[in-house]
């Protein structure tokens, strides 16, 4: 059951962003919710307490652009405190069907250039240094392992 984003950000969270890479473009949302209204963002959200960070940004990624798209592997994580202890995993994504239409908290959904990004107002400096990394050369990334969870359940181990 998804968590309101006020219970979620009483003490710690953590939230995906999906980075996904089509061509010299990455795609992007402006969201539409009081919170970052107006803000040029990757796509993403609150992972709800029964998924994975992989499978929370898929569902992410599809309930704000419509796109389906699936994991290469984890291209940054960002933790931060300021009033609440915060984790933010952000993943390399491929499309796989659909095109951007604006969906959940977001009113304009768009592949972008880093020249078509610049040219915007409002765009986080997080966002901005996620889409070079993600068009840039070299990215490092954790790629998904196929390890068995001993305890069952969903499971999902990424290295380098």
């Amino acid at each position: 059951m998804p968590v309101s984003f006020e219970q979620y950000n009483q003490g710690y969270n953590v939230g995906v962003g999906g980075a996904v890479v089509r061509g010299r473009s990455v795609l992007f949302v402006r969201r539409a919710s009081r919170y970052g209204r107006g803000n040029w963002q990757i796509p993403g959200g609150f992972v709800d307490r029964d998924e994975t960070l992989d499978s929370a940004v898929v569902r992410e990624v599809r309930e704000e652009t419509g796109v389906e798209a699936s994991v290469q592997g984890v291209l940054a994580v960002r933790s931060r405190w300021d009033d609440t202890n915060s984790t933010y995993v952000v993943f390399l994504m491929r499309p796989e069907a659909g095109e951007p239409v604006p969906g959940d908290e977001v009113d304009r959904a768009a592949y972008l250039t880093l020249s078509e990004l610049d040219a915007l107002e409002q765009v986080p400096e997080i966002n901005r240094a996620i889409a070079a990394r993600a068009l840039g050369a070299s990215r490092n990334l954790l790629y998904p392992a196929d390890v068995e969870n001993p305890r069952g359940g969903e499971y999902c181990l990424f290295l380098g």
